[in-house]
């Protein structure tokens, strides 16, 4: 479970929970996000019922929402809508902060630990491999994010319900927690 002041890192990208879910009984997860310029864009994606809040504070942000391409300054103040679909990123050329809540939280902080810890460990990467944990993935997600494959949603769970056994017979799983620093204790004099 993610605590406030816990950061994810991925590549020169930072993200800082500010509040989680415990602290707001699920109402919403805000977390502080840092990209550096963009090497390739993300997968579009949507989140069925979820609302997300950007508040841009530094750099610039490329939206692409439901096919149209929006590019914020500082002090941009958006919301991307429950099912709107969406890739966003860092046009460059400086590092981009943004403010970003989640409304309601569901699982979201636990899709930023899982998804950033894989990719930032080599075990996922961007064109969706390994793909038998990606079934996993989108199972347990399925309310929190979903990529858009160009097949119908149902098609693609039925798919993901075929494969998970075989994912989780090779060891895979749908979730990831990155390893936490904890003080060890000192022995008394």
């Amino acid at each position: 479970m993610a605590r406030p002041g816990d950061t994810l890192r991925l590549g020169k990208d930072t993200l800082t929970f500010l509040t989680t879910a415990a602290e707001t009984d699920g109402a919403y997860v805000e977390v502080a996000v840092e990209y550096a310029p963009a090497v390739i864009k993300p997968p579009q994606h949507y989140h069925p019922r979820q609302t997300e809040h950007m508040r841009l504070e530094s750099g610039r942000l490329s939206l692409q929402l439901d096919g149209t391409l929006h590019e914020h300054e500082p002090g941009a103040d958006f919301h991307i809508p429950p099912g709107a679909v969406h890739s966003m990123w860092n046009p460059g050329p400086e590092t981009t902060r943004v403010i970003w809540r989640t409304t309601p939280a569901y699982q979201t902080e636990t899709v930023f630990e899982t998804l950033w810890g894989l990719t930032n460990e080599g075990r996922l990467r961007p064109d969706g491999t390994p793909r038998l944990q990606m079934p996993l993935l989108a199972l347990a997600f399925r309310d929190e994010y979903r990529v858009v494959t160009g097949r119908p949603f149902a098609l693609d769970m039925g798919l993901c319900l075929l494969l998970a056994p075989l994912g989780l017979a090779c060891g895979y799983r749908p979730t990831y927690r990155p390893p936490q620093d904890t003080p060890r204790l000192q022995p008394t004099a």
